[in-house]
């Protein structure tokens, strides 16, 4: 693994590591990201890079599935913990995209473009996984929808800095230069049109407002990332054309 300098990478999203899923949210998690695997037609015989894995949910599928799987994650103890399981990682903060040996057929971005901290940052790191990727390969990004989230956008993460929606993703991906692409919704494992519905009424949920009135209180913090998690997803696939 290769490790950048320890000021630019040690406490990056710590908060994440230390917040530990409840287990229906561990089941929430897996199964979204089973959903991913699905929409973006992966196979063992695909070279995948994945950037900003976190815990590593989508990482377990693509290591169970045999697919050759390689990550950038910048927090080390996550990196570490990823490596201990089998798959190849680079430690650094994105962008850029440190340097990489190999092509990839597929590079996933998970809840990753909306921590990009200005546009410049998102359109830098989508024109450069264009550049590593094989003809044909896709990008893969999931974001949150800035339309169904609201205030929420920005209260449940403090490093959500680039507003995404489906539109805006549509438009960046374009002016990165991949054709054709392709989206759907999410909300949790739910897809396409239910998802859209789901996800609209569980926006009205006030469980957001409970768990700031009331900080100490359990029960309404684990609502709240409940609700978060249904909250409706972007799903892209934009594919690098010649």
């Amino acid at each position: 693994m290769m490790t950048p300098e320890k000021n630019n990478t040690d406490t990056f999203y710590e908060h994440f590591r230390l917040d530990k899923p409840t287990k229906i949210g561990g089941w929430i998690a897996k199964a979204f990201s089973r959903k991913i695997f699905r929409y973006a037609k992966l196979c063992p015989s695909d070279i995948v890079l994945e950037i900003g894995p976190g815990r590593g949910v989508f990482a377990d599928i693509c290591l169970r599935k045999n697919v050759e799987y390689f990550a950038i994650e910048p927090n080390p103890q996550m990196a570490e913990s990823l490596q201990r399981k089998g798959a190849s990682v680079i430690c650094a903060i994105v962008p850029p995209l440190p340097q990489l040996e190999k092509q990839f057929d597929a590079v996933v971005m998970i809840n990753v473009l909306e921590h990009m901290n200005s546009l410049h940052d998102a359109l830098q790191v989508t024109r450069q996984v264009k550049e590593i990727l094989r003809p044909k390969g896709r990008l893969v990004i999931c974001s949150p929808d800035y339309l169904n989230l609201r205030h929420n956008f920005f209260n449940c993460d403090f490093s959500h800095n680039y507003v995404t929606t489906q539109r805006r993703l549509k438009q960046l991906l374009f002016s990165a230069g991949f054709e054709p692409v392709t989206s759907s919704f999410l909300s949790g494992p739910v897809g396409g049109f239910i998802a859209f519905v789901l996800s609209a009424l569980i926006s009205r949920a006030p469980f957001g407002v409970l768990s700031a009135m009331f900080p100490e209180n359990k029960l309404f913090q684990k609502l709240y990332k409940l609700q978060l998690a249904f909250s409706r997803k972007v799903l892209i696939i934009a594919e690098k054309t010649h």
